[in-house]
């Protein structure tokens, strides 16, 4: 069910920025409760409003600890494909600039 969502933009950006304020990478965040925590409230938020009615905040914060290895294991792909993406996207505007 989880490869069914991306993480969309205005959360990657709020991760990355929360990561960098803490000196923080996505597995030290994942390990630290008090961070995880945040995390899970930031992917929540950007969550569809139907899968938000399904899994509360304080059931994603419990998933989020109990299976954070296979969490990080997510989000760190997500992240990847998305910059993976943007750097095409670079590629292509470069090109159709000559």
């Amino acid at each position: 069910m989880m490869k069914q969502f991306d993480i969309n933009p205005g959360v990657r950006t709020q991760l990355h920025s929360y990561l960098n304020k803490h000196s923080l990478t996505l597995k030290e965040a994942m390990d630290i409760e008090v961070h995880n925590n945040e995390v899970a409230k930031m992917i929540h938020a950007g969550l569809p409003m139907m899968v938000k009615k399904l899994y509360s905040e304080e059931k994603m914060q419990n998933l989020f600890w109990n299976k954070r290895d296979v969490i990080f294991d997510f989000i760190s792909g997500r992240l990847q494909v998305s910059e993976a993406k943007k750097v095409v996207k670079k590629k292509r505007k470069e090109k159709q600039k000559k």
